[in-house]
């Protein structure tokens, strides 16, 4: 039997589900992205859009304001994608960002900057900034973008020992 979709969290041994970020907002309001976790039980059936079956947690996106659902997924990056592809489409053509700094100045530029190249409003509405990320870091991060949305992680590839050697040479030339 599916799960519900619910904004209650419980916790211990009993299974439930639980809103890990953000609110879903008020009903009727604009969309946004929500990302709902929950532990699969032995025996649950795994529908098509899970690629792990065997992992125990499930994500889907949940929209407060219209009530939109996604599919159940056993990857949190993928029920991400799912809620701003509801929320805020073409969000996967705006521009990559730089690593958002930590702190300081140096956020508060790059920030300035995302608000310059992305389209006007965007931010306000809780809309998601593309990020670089290093390797082993593409996880979408929630709060990480300027309007506190998520920041989408976009892993930069790791240069090829060729193309390594050819860089660390033409150093020394």
């Amino acid at each position: 039997m599916p799960h519900e979709m619910s904004t209650r969290v419980t916790n211990g041994p009993t299974p439930g589900i639980a809103i890990t970020h953000p609110l879903p907002g008020e009903p009727g309001g604009h969309c946004r992205t929500t990302v709902c976790s929950w532990t699969a039980e032995p025996g649950d059936p795994a529908p098509p859009t899970v690629k792990q079956p065997e992992y125990h947690l499930r994500y889907r996106s949940l929209c407060g304001g219209c009530g939109h659902t996604g599919p159940d997924r056993s990857e949190e990056n993928a029920a991400v994608e799912d809620g701003c592809d509801h929320a805020f489409p073409g969000w996967r053509e705006l521009p990559v960002m730089a690593e958002r700094p930590y702190a300081g100045a140096a956020l508060e530029r790059w920030e300035a900057e995302a608000r310059a190249v992305y389209p006007a409003g965007w931010f306000d509405r809780g809309g998601p900034v593309r990020a670089t990320r290093r390797p082993m870091g593409g996880r979408h991060v929630p709060g990480y973008a300027p309007g506190g949305g998520y920041s989408m992680g976009v892993v930069r590839e790791r240069p090829s020992k060729e193309s390594a050697r050819r860089i660390q040479g033409s150093l020394f030339d």
